[in-house]
């Protein structure tokens, strides 16, 4: 399993459990997750990390595999996660880049010597 992977998964984990214990507040989006109505915060929480936008509906979600569906209908309809990294996904595009895509990453070479 790559580091991305099991971030996706510890990311999911951490969303799945504000859904179980997070208290509702006014909300705006219907958006039900293995029978639990989700908050707007959870709701955008668990786009940033799906890397796309979630219509209202009611889902169910296999937090071991990260397979989704829609409530009533046992067809995956795809994994969490697999929109991030696709190209011209304008979401997943909005991620920082890494200190080596900046230019901000030296080798101990570099600094000791003085020349970044």
């Amino acid at each position: 399993m790559s580091a991305a992977q099991s971030l996706r998964r510890l990311s999911l984990g951490f969303v799945i459990a504000s859904l179980m214990f997070g208290a509702a507040a006014a909300q705006s989006r219907l958006v039900f997750v293995n029978g639990v109505r989700m908050s707007d915060t959870q709701v955008m929480q668990l786009e940033y990390f799906a890397c796309t936008q979630i219509p209202n509906g009611a889902y169910w979600l296999n937090v071991v595999n990260g397979a989704w569906g829609y409530v009533g209908n046992r067809q995956v309809q795809g994994y969490f996660g697999d929109q991030c990294g696709r190209p011209g996904n304008h979401q997943a595009s909005q991620r920082r880049k890494s200190l080596s895509e900046r230019g901000l990453l030296y080798s101990p070479n570099e600094i000791i010597s003085g020349r970044p």
